[in-house]
């Protein structure tokens, strides 16, 4: 074991000589403190320094202004924020690894004395040393912080021993100061008279201290303010004045023995008294109310936190931490054979408590909360698998005890242990026990098995785990489901049916009822509550857990759900139309998060647990504190990032009652609609765009109780092309050029335009002088030719040159029909649909002159001038007569029908007869004149429909978009 370094007034006594190791060992084997104190074991989390603290021996423990706790230990200091250690050695600054004492200055900064007798402090997340060579003596008795002022301030004796340096930028006093000044840590002073020193020695001087005494460390003693308490402060009592109109008054003398390392203040009223193998007492000054902690250990510093937390440090296992001090714990320690509890149950006035392999455990229930506990092993087939399963008190002071090997009666009414004899009435695993009027059910894994009379009822295997009668109902939990057995039962064979399985219940790992209502405890959803016919659910996040171990009503309203995560209280009201919920876990000072079992006596309830067995009185927690959520960057830390690097924050939350389970939320103001959860409290964005932002961060306790926004206000800087002057200048260039192509481009396209104009005028000038020439030369010589054919055939008599002649003939009027058509095609006046229909219609009529078939035409064009190309109106006019030759060559048609129309700029000739039709696919293969057609068709880009059938005629549709 490693001694402290601790000096006297002459730098010569440390705790390392032999003289004072002697003592030490003289402690080690010293008798408690006060024997008539009692012992208070309570759920105390252990933090050494595999946990990360520097080193496990604590010499001081401070808790600063913001919330942080502060730890001093033999290599190093740390601060802790329920999460995680940020320990400073001397790589980091400070004067030497071991540290004596922590004080907080009225700036904020923190201040550490080491054993080289020097100070350093702590700001801005950097340790700094003071530039004065001056050192600082602190006594092991002693105690260091600052004034009001900002001096440092150490007490020890009767005096406040004062030190100024210029990093303190301490404040003058407003006027002379007595010399005999008392300053306290929270900014008290009390001024000691002559009168008052003299109280103060006499009182020194009757149990044999003196200046002597207190600098070679003997018998320390010095003073303390709390309030307008003054205390005198020894190893052996502490006497508490009050200081009232410029005097002291003698209040109390609290006194004590043993082997006392230091006292602290630790709150209103209170201090602490830590000692060697005897733990530490916190004693309340005025109403004298004394309690023991952390026996067995040697403690050297104790704190009392804001959220009533207490920390202890140790000598050699680091410092504990206890949530809850009013819930007391029963385990190993207290007397405990098992800590793992499996079962609770009161029965004959004592508390009995099932376990694996170790039987009973047992404890009188009365006044005296510290009766000795005794234990009962039950005589089992299997001593490797023998749980305790069922715990059940009936009337007559038994208690009924299922186990893995059967069930057991006891009569524990003999009030003498000794005498109890437990008896086996069956063999057997046991799932459940329940009593329904003179009758006692118990659970097996094969069915139903009633005492007294041994009448058993089989199950099929659906992996039982629960029963309860509900209003004279047995109802059944099993893995596969809830099931209901019909009453009565009288038959070794029964019949039951499941139940509820439409509303989702299929894993029932265990059943309550109150009389009124029935609880079903699933595993994985939570808790179902029965009411009559309406069926409730509770699950995460308002209760503990989905997984639920076993339910037990306390009264007809309260419902405690026992998980793997704490114990969940749910409270009804209003017919059990209201609830409200309180969780019980080791923030709340359970020894452990596994409950299995919970039982009440009068106001006391019973938590079994796997880590022993905690007491409470308190359900509730409505004095919880909320986090506190705390920006942990340093302060003047840039809030302009440039776009492209990484925009960091860090955040830490502080409750200490969670133990570390803490989740942050993030979410950036006016961008994100949901909140992001975080393991911790670091945030980064790697690619934010330009702007301002507004970071907001808030952190949920494992209570779900939220702290206080807050908010990280920073901005995001463009790069230098993302200025937005550049950016303007850019916009603006871009819009010029762009102007600039388009003008450009539309100039162009202008050109273009004006070009495609005049060639297509000087086209069509070229159709109309081609169209003239044609018609006025060569039509001329074709009609000269065919009229001398004409007069030639007249003067021939010979009938073979008649022939001859006439069939010259028909082909000049054949070449002037084509060369009218192409006149016609070429001249641009015709370019016009009105034309189209009009020459088609004259044509058509000349066609049906020479032949037996009536046409029946229905022109509708308007007289809107829509332009056709000459191109298009030549197609359109062949198309139309290769289909009006065709009927009149092959359809053996009464009557054919033409229609042309004009709808929207669409052109839609219609052509049909009542002619002999044909078959449309054979004939569009077998002959040249209905290829054309589709041909043309085609060429036109048109839509063509041929609809016949043999005996049924033809019809045409062309339908063209212009």
């Amino acid at each position: 074991m490693k001694a402290r370094r601790w000096v006297d007034t002459n730098d010569k006594m440390l705790l390392k000589s032999p003289i004072l190791k002697l003592l030490l060992f003289s402690q080690l084997i010293f008798s408690g403190v006060y024997a008539s104190t009692p012992y208070q074991v309570v759920y105390l989390k252990n933090y050494r320094a595999s946990d990360g603290l520097p080193g496990s021996q604590v010499n001081y423990l401070m808790q600063d202004s913001k919330g942080f706790i502060w730890i001093a230990t033999d290599k190093g200091v740390s601060r802790f924020d329920g999460q995680h250690f940020k320990n400073f050695t001397t790589t980091d600054g400070l004067e030497s690894n071991e540290a004596f004492r922590i004080a907080e200055d009225n700036y904020h900064r923190i201040f550490f004395y080491c054993s080289n007798y020097r100070v350093c402090y702590y700001e801005n997340g950097l340790i700094h040393k003071l530039r004065s060579t001056q050192r600082v003596l602190v006594q092991p008795f002693a105690n260091m912080f600052f004034n009001r002022y900002n001096e440092l301030c150490v007490n020890y004796g009767l005096e406040t021993k004062v030190y100024s340096f210029a990093e303190l930028k301490s404040r003058k006093h407003p006027g002379q100061q007595p010399f005999s000044s008392i300053y306290g840590a929270s900014e008290e002073e009390i001024p000691l008279s002559e009168h008052d020193l003299t109280l103060l020695k006499n009182e020194l001087g009757t149990a044999h201290f003196n200046d002597t005494t207190a600098k070679i460390n003997t018998k320390p003693y010095r003073l303390a303010i709390q309030q307008n308490h003054l205390l005198l402060i020894t190893k052996d009592w502490v006497h508490v004045y009050q200081y009232q109109k410029s005097k002291l008054i003698p209040l109390a003398k609290i006194s004590f023995t043993g082997n006392v390392t230091s006292v602290y203040l630790t709150g209103k009223n209170t201090f602490a008294v830590t000692t060697v193998k005897q733990g530490t007492y916190i004693i309340n000054y005025i109403t004298g109310e004394r309690k023991n902690y952390l026996n067995n250990q040697i403690t050297t510093s104790t704190l009392i936190d804001r959220e009533n937390n207490l920390w202890f440090g140790t000598y050699e296992s680091g410092i504990f931490l206890s949530t809850n001090p009013d819930v007391k714990v029963i385990n190993k320690e207290s007397g405990l054979v098992n800590e793992n509890v499996l079962k609770l149950n009161i029965a004959g006035g004592y508390l009995f408590t099932g376990h694996i392999l170790t039987g009973l455990s047992y404890m009188k229930l009365s006044a005296n909360k510290n009766s000795p506990i005794g234990t009962l092993y039950l005589k089992q087939n299997r001593s490797d698998f023998n749980r305790v399963t069922s715990l059940l008190p009936i009337s007559g002071n038994k208690l009924m005890i299922g186990t893995d090997n059967g069930i057991f009666g006891l009569n524990v009414s003999n009030n003498n242990p000794l005498s109890w004899q437990p008896i086996l009435y069956q063999g057997g695993p046991v799932k459940g026990i329940v009593q329904h009027r003179d009758t006692i059910y118990f659970l097996t894994s094969q069915g139903i098995v009633t005492l007294p009379d041994g009448t058993g009822y089989e199950f099929s295997p659906i992996r039982v785990t629960s029963l309860v009668w509900q209003k004279d109902q047995l109802l059944v939990g099993s893995l596969y489901g809830l099931y209901k057995l019909a009453t009565p039962i009288s038959m070794k064979h029964f019949k039951y049916v499941r139940i509820l399985a439409d509303k989702g219940i299929n894993a029932v790992k265990c059943l309550a009822s109150n009389g009124q209502v029935c609880a079903i405890g699933t595993e994985d959803k939570g808790v179902y509550l029965l009411t009559g016919k309406t069926l409730s659910q509770f699950t995460v996040p308002v209760i503990s857990s989905g997984n639920i171990r076993k339910l037990i009503w306390t009264d007809a309203n309260t419902l405690w759900a026992c998980t793997d995560n704490g114990v969940s209280i749910i409270n009804f009201s209003n017919n059990y139309q209201t609830y409200r919920v309180s969780r019980l876990n080791t923030s709340n000072g359970l020894p452990s998060d596994n409950v299995a079992d919970v039982v009440r006596h009068g106001n006391d309830y019973y938590i079994a647990t796997d880590q022993g067995i905690a007491v409470t009185q308190n359900l509730w927690n409505t004095n919880l504190s909320r986090p506190i959520l705390l920006d942990d960057g340093v302060p003047g830390k840039q809030s302009n990032f440039m776009y492209g690097k990484p925009v960091v924050f860090n955040c830490v939350a502080l409750s200490y009652k969670s133990m570390g389970k803490i989740q942050y939320r993030f979410r950036l103001k006016d961008v994100d609609k949901n909140w992001a959860a975080a393991p911790t409290g670091e945030k980064r964005f790697d690619l934010l765009p330009p702007g301002h932002y507004e970071l907001e961060a808030v952190a949920a306790d494992r209570f779900n109780q939220l702290s206080r926004p807050l908010v990280f206000q920073f901005t995001v800087m463009p790069l230098w092309y993302q200025q937005l002057w550049l950016q303007v200048i850019a916009v603006t260039g871009a819009i010029f050029i762009s102007f600039l192509l388009i003008r450009k481009y539309y100039l162009s396209i202008i050109g273009l335009q004006k070009k495609d104009y005049e060639n297509a005028l000087a086209l069509q000038r070229e159709r109309q002088r081609i169209s003239s020439e044609v018609h006025d030369d060569l039509g001329a010589s074709i009609s000269g030719i065919k009229l001398q054919t004409e007069m030639l055939s007249r003067k021939v008599t010979n009938q073979p040159v008649f022939k001859e002649i006439d069939a010259i003939h028909d082909a000049i009027t054949d070449i002037s029909t084509q060369v009218r058509l192409i006149i016609w095609s070429l001249d641009v006046e015709n370019d016009e649909v009105g034309s189209l229909a009009n020459f088609i219609h004259k044509q058509a009529i000349k066609l049906f002159d020479s032949c037996d078939i009536s046409l029946q035409e229905s022109i509708s064009v308007g007289e809107a001038t829509i332009a056709i190309s000459g191109e298009k109106r030549r197609q359109v006019y062949l198309l139309v007569k290769e289909v009006l030759n065709n009927i009149i060559k092959h359809s053996n048609a009464q009557n054919a029908f033409l229609a042309i129309s004009l709808y929207k700029n669409r052109l839609h000739i219609s052509i049909r007869d009542d002619g002999r039709g044909f078959v449309p696919d054979v004939r569009k293969h077998e002959t040249m004149g209905i290829r054309n057609i589709y041909a043309r068709a085609k060429r036109l880009n048109a839509d063509l429909k041929i609809d016949t059938a043999p005996g049924k005629g033809a019809s045409i549709s062309l339908k063209l978009n212009l």
